[in-house]
């Protein structure tokens, strides 16, 4: 039990540091929006390469920080009746609901890498602009966050297993 408890936080440690990486991105894309209003409106000299950049570094950040969403679990959710059960039934709820989880996002990492290897084979670049950055290490993004989402939704399915199999339900961090 103390190696699963270990190997369940290392894969809560991966998701934890992704998501602080890609928290940099968002400043990184207000200073570039900033700097191409600046640039548009009082210089008259807008950019042709703010908006791809903001949307490639958005991109990131939430593709890569869907694994850290769900470790602090923030994502959407409509909690009205959930928030109030008891621990162990919410824990057998969302083992009811986990295979969707699982088939939702092995899809997404299925056609994430398709997308990423079609997009790779050809070196396709943007055509949008004359600044024209490649897109295939963008599309990466989604084969790889999707992969940080399963390995976190992983962690939790084997965490609501121990809930509702252990007397009194585990109470996790």
């Amino acid at each position: 039990m103390r190696v699963l408890v270990k190997a369940l936080g290392k894969a809560e440690s991966l998701n934890e540091w992704t998501g602080r990486i890609v928290s940099f991105l968002l400043p990184a894309i207000f200073v570039a929006m900033l700097y191409e209003v600046v640039a548009r409106y009082f210089f008259n000299a807008p950019t042709e390469w703010a908006f791809e950049l903001t949307l490639f570094l958005f991109a990131y950040a939430s593709l890569l920080g869907g694994g850290y969403v769900l470790l602090h679990r923030a994502h959407v959710n409509v909690d009205i009746l959930y928030s109030g059960l008891p621990l162990r039934t919410r824990a057998i709820i969302d083992l009811c609901t986990a295979p969707v989880f699982f088939i939702f996002v092995g899809v997404l990492v299925w056609q994430g890498w398709a997308l990423f290897w079609n997009s790779f084979s050809f070196l396709e670049h943007s055509v949008v602009g004359t600044w024209s950055p490649p897109l295939y290490p963008i599309k990466i993004a989604l084969p790889i966050g999707a992969a940080f989402i399963l390995l976190q939704g992983l962690v939790k399915f084997i965490k609501d297993i121990i809930t509702v199999t252990t007397r009194g339900g585990v109470q996790w961090n």
